[in-house]
């Protein structure tokens, strides 16, 4: 038992973390909370190094250490270090700055429980982690309307996703005798009854609220408008790293002799293409930024839920894998030039960022970047990654699988990334093109943290987009 133990040691860094933070945020006077922000990142770091290790292994049927979590502990843990050093200047001279830490960190380490889930009380252990401190996040500055707004209907979605995926889990364990996912595949494996495959599906809303797919996508335009823009990057990356390392995990377990990957795939399919072209339309009618962005991550769960749908296939994973990392940096570093500009110009409205160029030359550059890896232009990390997705979604469309629902829906892919392309154009119209205004309002001093954050998204961008092996080094870590 002390062996499987110590496959949780990043964890258990994060968890200590999180209660060494609110602890010193309650002992120390109001002048001296930058301690917290230290301490935060310190934990972080350490669990960083800790999940470096490749061991693999169960503990106690409760959690899976596999090549799963192998890379995705990492990708959550860089992230959730990313958004504290970034958030140090947004939130830094604020006293609640412990607890905005202690919310970050939090996520994270609800991250890692729920990729790492092997049972059905840890996956809700975890996705409730993640929950909790999404809820704080969203609607963090309280007293603004759009705020309170954005709070409320996390919470409310979170809630009834949770209680459907509650629900599902109670029937789940009822119809099988089994909470652990591979006692579950043991059950199921003499067949899959309609009530066993309905229960299943709802244990997949929780999974599906925290992607924002379609139809469980209505919460995230408001939250990513109402909520910090530092607060938004790690609610629009961490979870999915986690959400999608168990759900590959989960589908995992259900028997093919149950239900075919071909009409599993299809369903996994039809829903990517849905939030594909849903996103991409909606995105044209916003006049905000931040809800452009919001809509565009719909968009990228979408396609990463394509590459989950052309399974089964470890090259289909590593797609997926690639995908995230792709989209993880460049969205990260675009929702940390957002949040310079909220800070500053008081809104990410489109009407608010005329001027940008000439007064923040580099900052609108970065930007730039940022949003033309996210639609996919070469030779950044965007480009490689649908590359990616594509390439998978046709070879089992027209290869020896030959399902060909996946060559519309790589279709579908390519006309969603034309469309959503027009919307990030708008950004960048407003910050690059739009006449300035006569007055503007004063550039604030860049921190250390922000522009070290932004050097290294945009640096991972073009490193990813160059990548050609990147594929292969993630299949091979898989297959360990």
């Amino acid at each position: 038992m002390d062996a499987q133990l110590s496959l949780l040691w990043p964890e258990a860094t994060l968890a200590a973390g999180v209660i060494a933070v609110l602890t010193v945020d309650l002992l120390l006077p109001a002048g001296r909370k930058s301690a917290a922000a230290l301490i935060g990142v310190a934990a972080c770091m350490i669990a960083a190094v800790m999940a470096i290790d490749p061991k693999t292994g169960s503990v106690a049927s409760m959690l899976s250490i596999d090549g799963l979590v192998v890379l995705a502990r990492p990708a959550i843990l860089l992230t959730t270090l990313l958004v504290l050093l970034a958030g140090r200047e947004e939130h830094g001279r604020d006293d609640d700055h412990g607890a905005w830490v202690a919310m970050i960190v939090g996520l994270g380490c609800g991250a890692l429980v729920t990729a790492a889930s092997a049972n059905l009380v840890t996956l809700l252990l975890g996705l409730e982690l993640m929950s909790l401190a999404g809820y704080a996040l969203a609607a963090w500055h309280g007293g603004d309307r759009k705020a309170a707004e954005a709070g409320m209907k996390y919470v409310l979605f979170g809630g009834v996703a949770t209680g459907l995926s509650l629900f599902g889990m109670s029937h789940v364990y009822g119809l099988t005798g089994h909470l652990d996912f591979a006692g579950i595949g043991e059950a199921l494996a003499n067949g899959l009854p309609v009530p066993a495959l309905a229960a299943l599906c709802l244990v997949g809303v929780g999974l599906a609220y925290k992607l924002a797919i379609v139809p469980f996508h209505f919460y995230a335009p408001d939250v990513y408008q109402g909520a910090p823009a530092i607060g938004v990057a790690a609610l629009a990356v961490i979870p999915k790293f986690a959400v999608v390392a168990v759900l590959i995990r989960g589908l995992s377990i259900i028997p093919s002799d149950a239900v075919p990957w071909s009409t599993l795939g299809g369903v996994l399919a039809a829903l990517a293409v849905v939030s594909l072209l849903v996103a991409a339309f909606t995105a044209l009618a916003q006049r905000d930024a931040k809800r452009i962005v919001a809509f565009s991550a719909i968009g990228h769960a979408g396609a990463v839920l394509l590459a989950v749908a052309s399974q089964p296939g470890v090259s289909a994973i590593a797609a997926a894998a690639f995908y995230l990392a792709a989209y993880a940096v460049a969205n990260v570093g675009a929702l940390v030039c957002l949040a310079v500009v909220e800070r500053e110009r008081g809104s990410c409205a489109l009407d608010s960022l005329p001027g940008l160029m000439r007064q923040r030359p580099w900052l609108t550059a970065a930007l730039c970047l940022f949003l033309f890896s996210l639609v996919g232009v070469p030779p950044l990390a965007g480009f490689l990654a649908k590359w990616g997705l594509l390439g998978e979604a046709l070879r089992v469309g027209l290869g020896e699988v030959n399902r060909g629902y996946m060559v519309w829906a790589a279709l579908a892919l390519l006309v969603s990334t034309a469309i959503s392309a027009w919307a990030y154009l708008l950004i960048v119209r407003a910050a690059v093109l739009a006449p300035a205004p006569d007055t503007q309002p004063a550039a604030q001093r860049l921190g250390a943290g922000t522009v070290s954050v932004l050097v290294f998204c945009a640096s991972a961008t073009v490193a990813i987009g160059v990548w050609l092996d990147g594929f292969a080094v993630i299949a091979k870590q898989l297959t360990r």
